[in-house]
């Protein structure tokens, strides 16, 4: 825990968030070697129906301020394409970089923007599925924004680092929640 911890807190150093990540994200961990624990666990925390099946690859949240995730061996079986080195201290640090973000945000969660600005924030936070040098295309980015429904997290990463050459980050989270954010990307972009 303790490493994705320093991710999270190295993090928030680099964008001048430190002192947001001060006080812990989580009063306690909770690791099931059950798949099937985790998701009534998960749901029960965030008040929904305990009868709901979660997705296999989702693995790991922090809600109530309580982290629940699966083993490190469950993630792996679960979620094979993001096994890396330090891929489980990652996993956690991803869920911690979604309370930062909502820190940062001053607690408005409705502020974090679309699916791929919010998780591409905690993949990028928690350095999670680097692809140097792969880029998308401008059909590829285009694709990636204008679907609202979740997908692939490492194309996420790669749209928030297309528009991390052209603004900041900082710059990109304060406008994310707002009205006009995709054509303020386009403009980026110089369409």
């Amino acid at each position: 825990m303790r490493a994705a911890v320093g991710i999270a807190k190295e993090f928030a150093g680099r964008h001048g968030w430190d002192s947001l990540a001060v006080e812990p994200f989580m009063d306690s961990v909770m690791v099931f070697d059950d798949k099937r624990a985790f998701d009534r666990t998960l749901l029960s925390l965030v008040g929904a129906d305990t009868a709901t099946v979660l997705p296999a690859g989702y693995c790991a949240a922090l809600e109530q301020r309580v982290l629940v995730a699966v083993t490190p061996e469950i993630y792996s079986r679960a979620y094979p394409d993001g096994i890396e080195e330090g891929s489980y201290a990652k996993l956690m640090a991803h869920e911690m970089c979604h309370r930062l973000h909502i820190r940062v945000l001053e607690g408005d969660e409705e502020a974090m923007g679309p699916v791929w600005f919010f998780e591409g924030f905690a993949v990028y936070a928690a350095g999670q599925l680097a692809s140097p040098g792969r880029g998308l295309s401008p059909a590829e980015l285009r694709k990636v924004l204008d679907d609202p429904e979740r997908g692939d997290y490492r194309l996420y990463r790669l749209a928030l680092e297309h528009y991390l050459g052209k603004a900041t980050l900082p710059e990109l989270v304060a406008r994310a929640g707002g009205k006009g954010f995709d054509e303020w990307l386009r403009s980026l972009d110089g369409k």
